[in-house]
């Protein structure tokens, strides 16, 4: 089957504007990123970030019956839902999509070195997560301060009664980049001494005590996001995966990102510039020049248009940046 061939719908799952329309989590900028992703019919792709399977769907419509789709999610509630969500693919004799409750950091060693056609990262939190107020990922709803995607590991309270200032003070400012990181981490660990903090109120209430009024819902969001980073170590996961997949992708194969805030990004940024360089030592000992892996193919991250961001304002910044296996 050529390469150009259009991919055959499956009407036994959700159609893409079902999906799109489905109440789980609405995919962010979704056929721009699979028209970008999609380069074989036929080929193995992985879905890092499942979430509630929209671009998964929109994957699946463009393969082919030999096509393949690895769906990664360390969130069980994503893997349970998409489970339901897709019945009638994995009720048929070759089901196209093999679901994996875990870090997309592992798809490496699920398929053969140099067999993935492409795989998708989309790093933001799921309409979901961050409206179920039982995950302690919004400071908009009392619940108990967990953050994890899955269940295991260090809880997001674990990790603030169990810190100093210090190291508190180190994680607000280099995943939050908040201004008032010293000030914050200072009252709570003075207050975590006195009462453990159990809930994300509780940590709202600290944070509403320092900062003035007109900074707080910034210095919320960005230290909330700063404690789930930290909690599931997802700048390191980020960079150890893209430093390593390009070894599995087949040539031609590619890498799209979809990032939400400038750690992320910047992350995604020098990797890419990193793997399209020639390394050259100016050492007469050194190995020979260490040729590029990667072709960027956007030259400057894709935002979202007009009619994107109408459709969905949590789309606002989403930055996409793709390369491909040379």
């Amino acid at each position: 089957m050529s390469k150009k061939k259009k991919g055959i719908k499956n009407k036994k799952f959700l159609s893409v504007e079902d999906a799109a329309e489905y109440d789980y989590h609405l995919p962010v900028m979704l056929r721009r990123t699979i028209d970008y992703l999609v380069t074989d019919v036929n080929g193995i792709y992985v879905d890092g970030t499942l979430g509630g399977g929209g671009h998964a769907a929109e994957i699946l419509s463009r393969l082919s019956f030999g096509g393949k789709l690895l769906a990664f999610d360390k969130d069980e509630e994503a893997i349970e839902h998409c489970r339901a969500k897709f019945w009638g693919e994995l009720s048929t004799d070759t089901p196209r999509i093999v679901f994996v409750n875990d870090s997309f950091d592992k798809a490496c060693d699920l398929a053969e070195r140099g067999r993935i056609s492409g795989i998708l990262l989309d790093l933001g939190l799921s309409s979901h997560q961050l409206d179920d107020g039982e995950r302690g990922f919004s400071f908009r709803q009392n619940a108990p301060i967990d953050m994890r995607f899955g269940g295991k590991g260090e809880s997001a309270e674990t990790l603030l009664n169990a810190s100093g200032a210090e190291e508190l003070e180190r994680i607000f400012s280099r995943y939050g980049e908040e201004p008032f990181s010293r000030s914050i981490a200072r009252r709570i660990a003075e207050v975590s001494r006195a009462t453990p903090i159990k809930n994300t109120f509780d940590l709202a209430n600290i944070i509403d005590q320092i900062v003035p009024k007109r900074f707080l819902n910034k210095t919320l969001a960005r230290v909330f996001q700063a404690i789930r980073i930290a909690v599931n170590h997802e700048l390191d996961v980020l960079e150890t995966t893209l430093k390593n997949i390009p070894d599995s992708l087949a040539s031609g194969g590619r890498i799209v990102v979809l990032s939400y805030h400038s750690l992320e990004d910047r992350i995604v940024k020098n990797v890419f510039r990193d793997k399209s360089k020639i390394i050259q030592s100016d050492s007469p000992f050194a190995e020979p020049a260490a040729l590029p892996t990667l072709k960027i193919i956007t030259n400057k991250p894709i935002i979202a248009d007009e009619t994107e961001l109408t459709e969905n304002p949590r789309a606002r910044s989403a930055k996409l940046r793709v390369a491909e296996k040379i």
